[in-house]
């Protein structure tokens, strides 16, 4: 029985000094080194990826993607994101406009009263019709629109081309959204792509 002792008691003094031994050498090494999470991404950042989760910087202020609309009117094809930010939501459509790329943020006036058709006055300005046409969609994240469907719109701008003015209709029975907008260059946002790049 002694032996028995003496050998559980020379196996305990091995297991503590192996402890020690680990725990200062743990002690001796550096710390790990911190790790650029956004090392993966690349610096620029492709526009026509722009999806649900991303975050986009524009005058200073983050907003994230809450949704994404893709309209396809005969095989033409662009996007409007829904973004959210401390200063409220407003939409950013992205297009390939016979190869050149077209972005403008939107924002939603509530209450004018306007519809398409001829010239439409708003903000003391003269706005002519552009474009009108109708796409289906489909829909992902948070748009407050049905998942897929049929829109009509039209599009309107000032004779500076400085005004936009944009109206939707996602149901031909709701009433038509007006949104006032302005052309925003590449260089004036900053996106970080929610996933690592593909």
């Amino acid at each position: 029985m002694t032996k028995l002792l003496l050998l559980l008691l020379i196996v305990v003094v091995i297991v503590g000094i192996v402890l020690i031994l680990r725990n200062r050498a743990g002690k001796n090494k550096a710390p790990a080194a911190r790790v650029d999470p956004l090392a993966d991404y690349p610096e620029v950042y492709d526009p026509y990826k722009i999806g649900v989760g991303d975050i986009i910087t524009y005058a200073g202020i983050d907003h994230v993607v809450r949704g994404t609309i893709t309209l396809d009117e005969e095989g033409y094809i662009w996007h409007e994101h829904l973004l959210d930010g401390s200063t409220g939501q407003r939409w950013l459509t992205v297009e390939n406009d016979e190869g050149s790329l077209d972005m403008t943020l939107w924002m939603r006036r509530e209450g004018t009263g306007l519809e398409p058709g001829g010239d439409v006055i708003l903000d003391d300005r003269v706005h002519r019709q552009i474009e009108r046409g109708t796409a289906s969609f489909t829909a992902e994240g948070t748009t407050g629109t049905a998942p897929q469907g049929i829109v009509d719109y039209a599009d309107y701008a000032a004779a500076d081309k400085t005004g936009l003015l944009s109206f939707e209709r996602w149901a031909r029975t709701q009433s038509w959204e007006v949104s006032t907008g302005r052309a925003v260059t590449r260089g004036e946002l900053t996106v970080i792509h929610s996933g690592p790049p593909q």
